[in-house]
């Protein structure tokens, strides 16, 4: 009998799981970049500051553990900071952190989308201006572009719009629902949030001034222009805030009415960075300025951007199966322990090697070096060892060169 992974898991082999260790490197270095700084946080948390400010839809998502303790996995890194940030108020300000780890979420699985899946984060707690949304939508834009992918599209919206906007209809009471309506607008398409608007108790009426508003066209000038007209609040200034200062580090986005964020603690601007057609978004955030004082805080502002790593590695290919550089092969058994000292003289010089661990001819030796993709081979047979030399062979052309072991060392750094 053999047994699979839990559904919604995966296990990653080699290839996969050297792509993730390079994305999540590259991703770490931009983040540092910033001036971000790493932080760590439980697994799992107390039930109590998981559901604090999640909505019924996200409270069913979460993995309890165990019977007896009210304990659930995380199911994002904000909230764990958000408690983070409530017991260590005397932080310096602006506390900007970055987290890079593993999230849990009990729901359907489907392409790109796992109930296990890692998240990679960058926060600003402490600082309510625009300037901290562009920092971390920044950020995120270069993380991506470090890894190789350039964004489709960012789009940016403010909650404070969007409740201006139901405020004005009389559809208040029925914002949260109507929110989470709207966020499966770009997966789910228009028909089927119309459905949902109406199984809510919106008019038709309602429901075509709702779409019609989400579906508005135009300049990002003009979109301000009109919201601040008809729905006057502080989110239409906010958002040019916002644009301004995504202007100053080269970063174009667009406001887009129909974006909404499905969490219930964003507080303003709501942001999201779609890759190729299809997998949707790879990237999601946005202010979530009354969060932290749930946890026994007094009020602190905070902004941040999450990266869906398995999204990324979608569109990624994999570009090796293994970190060694080079195989030291023995062509026979009284040269084996050379190629051991070699392969120690070798990783010490900071180069990554192996050697035979199973007793192989030499032809079974090249099998598995041609089967890992390990770029050089370095032969010690009975030519070699009388010469005080080996043979440096390029597995993928075949050219094979006679050096000293210091000049394979250097051809190798």
């Amino acid at each position: 009998m053999t047994y699979s992974t839990p559904r919604g898991t995966r296990d990653l082999m080699p290839e996969q799981a050297i792509l993730l260790e390079e994305v999540l490197e590259k991703v770490r270095l931009v983040f540092r970049k910033y001036g971000f700084e790493p932080v760590e946080t439980p697994a799992f948390e107390e039930l109590e500051v998981l559901e604090k400010k999640s909505g019924e839809e996200v409270r069913k998502q979460i993995f309890r553990v165990g019977e007896s303790e009210k304990l659930g996995l995380r199911f994002d890194l904000t909230v764990p900071l958000a408690r983070l940030m409530a017991g260590n108020s005397s932080l310096p300000k602006p506390f900007k952190r970055y987290h890079i780890g593993r999230v849990w979420r009990h729901e359907e699985p489907q392409k790109g989308r796992f109930r296990e899946f890692y998240q990679a984060d960058v926060d600003v707690v402490g600082s309510a201006g625009a300037e901290s949304d562009a920092e971390v939508l920044a950020c995120a834009k270069e993380a991506l572009e470090a890894i190789g992918l350039k964004p489709r599209r960012i789009r940016v919206n403010n909650r404070k719009i969007l409740d201006a906007m139901f405020a004005k209809l009389g559809l208040k009471a029925g914002a949260t629902q109507i929110f989470r309506a709207l966020d499966k607008l770009d997966k789910q398409g228009r028909g089927a949030v119309e459905s949902e608007l109406k199984g809510l108790g919106l008019s038709a009426g309602d429901v075509e001034a709702v779409m019609k508003v989400a579906g508005m066209k135009g300049s990002n000038e003009e979109k301000l222009a009109f919201v601040k007209k008809e729905f006057p609040n502080e989110g239409a200034d906010e958002l040019r805030a916002l644009f301004k200062s995504l202007e100053d580090y080269g970063v174009e986005a667009e406001f887009d009415l129909s974006l909404v964020r499905g969490l219930d603690y964003y507080t303003g601007p709501v942001f999201e960075i779609s890759g190729a057609e299809g997998l949707g978004s790879i990237a999601a955030g946005g202010r979530y300025d009354n969060l932290i004082e749930l946890y026994g805080s007094k009020p602190v502002p905070a902004t941040g951007i999450s990266l869906g790593i398995e999204r990324l590695m979608e569109l990624l290919k994999p570009q090796r199966k293994t970190f060694t550089r080079v195989y030291v092969a023995a062509a026979k058994d009284e040269y084996r322990s050379e190629a051991r000292r070699m392969v120690a003289k070798l990783r010490k010089a900071g180069i990554s090697a192996q050697t035979d661990l199973m007793g192989r001819k030499l032809g079974k030796q090249f099998e598995y070096v041609n089967s890992k993709g390990i770029p050089y081979a370095i032969v010690i047979g009975e030519r070699e060892m009388k010469e005080k030399k080996v043979t440096l062979r390029d597995m993928k052309g075949g050219a094979e060169k006679s050096l000293t072991f210091e000049e394979a060392v250097k051809a190798l750094a």
